[in-house]
């Protein structure tokens, strides 16, 4: 689904794709963003295999993958060119 937060955090990702990211470091990336938007993101995508788990590592450390950055670089783009409800067309 489509939010804010939830671009925010993509869009992070890609400029950084090589990155290992703990969920209080991308959390504290963004700081406008929830770390329960953050958990719940980062959880969704090792779930749909979008991200591996970095071992050995201290916590949760997840780093996105190949089919990951393809599948956030995709709905990035689409999210860009479709507007939101309520936004104009024009």
């Amino acid at each position: 689904m489509r939010s804010v937060p939830r671009l925010q955090i993509y869009k992070v990702l890609l400029a950084e794709p090589g990155l290992a990211w703990t969920i209080r470091d991308l959390a504290g990336s963004l700081p406008d963003v929830s770390v329960e938007a953050v958990t719940a993101t980062l959880h969704l995508m090792m779930s749909e295999r979008l991200m591996n788990q970095v071992r050995p590592a201290r916590g949760l450390t997840l780093q996105l993958n190949n089919e990951g950055r393809t599948a956030i670089q995709q709905i990035v783009q689409s999210w860009s060119a479709a507007p939101t409800a309520g936004e104009s067309l024009l």
